[in-house]
């Protein structure tokens, strides 16, 4: 088994997976550390989450190849998120008329006309990003293996594996999720805080097209959201307070499809469910840094935020695309990958903006998960104040699809091919 590398990336799921096909088409030798057998992670009951993919994410999965998986033709599992409708109300009853209102068709120019972002279902997204990486020569999947240690020296960081197997690097990347094994190894703490709301995940079909609109309800335990997915699907994503949500669960199939319905109202017509349910319990977690000694981290392990805006997935891939053009720009330069300057450059890049959006988040969700009367009023004031202003809408709907800020060549749908060139990125 090949043991020495340029960088080891800690975690085979959807962002060090990225992480792993970025860095490997500019040219570098990849291994991919990951506790569980590749294949166990693509069955349909491993995960029902959907991801929101921003526009400037989907030009980087296209960039990857990754889009060449997900849409063959007619053929697609990525659902274009067109127009997003965001409101205020409480269950069963009709929302707030003051809402706020994104069409990609107001900022087509920034986006060349593609929607504000598309929908892809977890599982779609880890096969397409498993068939990419075991196609690219540059990669080589250790898996599966458990860390046991980690070290670093100036010359390399080394990695020991359960079976006594140490494999180095010039890098290492922790990507192995919100509970991070390796930022407990690097000595890496972090700041959380919990949400005091669990999120019910399903997949519903219903009767009538969704024309891919995204929906946002706020309700007094947390938002709602009704995700467009192909065909007349919708991922659901429902926040409710830890009790609420665990008996919800407990509802049988007839029971839980009326909880929704309530939600819904019937402007999809008949909505059934169509997949298992999963819960998972929310909070904020963020990483005091994100760099040690020949160590970096990105995704869910350096920043987990609440889906409220559906950013999570997203901050790990530009994470991963930053990460990809500072290396490019060191083997330019002629720096070892894994210096200080690198590690320092990374963290400049993306700690400030993920800190942030981590705490927008928050704010979002703590001015809108509640019934305080002077409060509500108040938020569904500003919605529609908002989305009488038009700048303001656009520069939101800018953000929402990733338009805006610092963007690396991968986010621009600029492709290595294994090659560097001069970048206004850094």
């Amino acid at each position: 088994m090949k043991t020495e590398f340029d960088v080891l990336v800690i975690g085979g799921g959807l962002v060090g997976l990225t992480a792993a096909l970025a860095c490997a088409q500019a040219g570098f030798k990849i291994g991919v550390v990951d506790i569980a057998k590749p294949n166990d992670q693509l069955d349909e009951t491993h995960d029902g989450r959907a991801s929101a993919i921003a526009t400037a994410s989907f030009r980087m999965m296209r960039a990857l190849g990754v889009a060449d998986v997900l849409v063959k033709g007619d053929d697609t599992h990525a659902g274009a998120i067109n127009q997003i409708l965001i409101s205020d109300g409480e269950a069963g009853q009709a929302p707030s008329p003051l809402n706020l209102f994104f069409d990609s068709a107001e900022i087509e120019d920034a986006n060349d006309g593609e929607p504000l972002g598309y929908m892809v279902e977890n599982r779609r997204m880890r096969h397409a990003l498993h068939i990419c990486t075991k196609a690219s020569k540059n990669i080589t999947w250790i898996a599966p293996a458990r860390v046991t240690g980690f070290n670093a020296d100036t010359d390399k960081a080394r990695i020991t594996l359960d079976d006594g197997c140490v494999l180095s690097a010039d890098l290492v990347v922790g990507a192995d999720g919100r509970n991070s094994f390796m930022r407990k190894l690097a000595g890496i703490g972090v700041i959380d805080w919990p949400c005091n709301q669990k999120a019910i995940v399903t997949t519903v079909e219903h009767d009538l097209p969704h024309n891919g609109i995204a929906h946002e309800l706020f309700l007094p335990s947390g938002p709602f959201a009704i995700l467009p997915l192909t065909g007349n699907r919708a991922s659901i994503v429902w926040t409710e307070t830890p009790a609420a949500a665990d008996a919800a669960m407990k509802l049988d199939d007839a029971q839980f499809a009326s909880e929704l319905a309530r939600r819904f109202g019937d402007f999809l017509g008949e909505v059934r469910p169509i997949a298992p349910r999963w819960c998972y319990p929310l909070s904020f977690r963020h990483a005091k840094t994100y760099i040690s000694d020949r160590f970096v981290l990105i995704g869910d392990a350096a920043h987990a935020i609440h889906p409220i805006a559906g950013q999570g997935f997203n901050m790990g891939l530009r994470d991963a695309a930053a990460l990809a053009e500072i290396l490019v720009q060191a083997r330019a330069e002629g720096r070892d990958l894994g210096c200080e300057l690198n590690l320092n450059l990374f963290e400049e890049w993306r700690k400030f903006d993920n800190t942030l959006l981590t705490h927008a988040c928050d704010v979002f969700n703590r001015l809108f998960s509640n019934n305080f009367a002077p409060l509500k009023h108040a938020r569904r004031l500003g919605l529609g104040l908002v989305d009488k202003i038009a700048p303001a809408r656009s520069f939101f709907m800018r953000e929402a699809s990733g338009q805006i800020g610092d963007l690396p060549p991968l986010l621009r749908g600029q492709a290595y091919n294994n090659t560097s060139y001069e970048s206004d990125a850094l």
